[in-house]
């Protein structure tokens, strides 16, 4: 038997029946996800786990959902995150894009990179996280509804 990667479609599908089944109301778990999201988007350069436990434990989030949350960001899809959020950044302060040349080291130039990267981070997490938040509330609640559903049906049948 092989066993499942993480970034399959198989072992994505298992990453989320796990989630489903962790044994806390769906609010906390969603919660924790959402977290986990926030600070897997921004730009915290590999830190995100260790910023979204303490959020998660003052915000009385479910800690594992938020350290699932955290790996929307990973090796594969951070630069694409980074140049998204760059992008909107420079569009929202209408800035001109730099050349990627040696003057793009300037302090000048990174400081405006880092800004419209920071405005950019801000906007499409925070979308981000309220869109991940009521997402994983409902794909909970029907798992779990879906799942009452059928132990309910299986006793009606047992007792004919």
């Amino acid at each position: 038997m092989r066993k499942k990667r993480w970034f399959s479609r198989s072992g994505l599908k298992a990453l989320v029946k796990k989630l489903v089944r962790v044994d806390d109301s769906p609010g906390r778990i969603a919660r924790g996800v959402a977290i986990g999201v926030f600070w897997g988007i921004l730009p915290t350069f590999g830190f995100a786990i260790l910023f979204s436990l303490p959020t998660a434990v003052f915000l009385r989030a479910n800690k594992f959902s938020a350290i699932l949350g955290t790996f929307v960001a990973n090796p594969f899809t951070t630069p694409f995150i980074y140049a998204f959020e760059y992008k909107i950044g420079e569009l929202i302060l209408r800035t001109t894009p730099l050349p990627f040349s040696w003057s793009l080291f300037r302090l000048e130039n990174l400081l405006n990179v880092g800004r419209s990267l920071l405005v950019g981070s801000f906007l499409l997490t925070t979308g981000t996280t309220i869109i991940t938040y009521f997402l994983t509330f409902r794909i909970i609640l029907g798992y779990r509804r879906r799942k009452s559903l059928k132990a309910t049906s299986s006793k009606m049948t047992r007792r004919l």
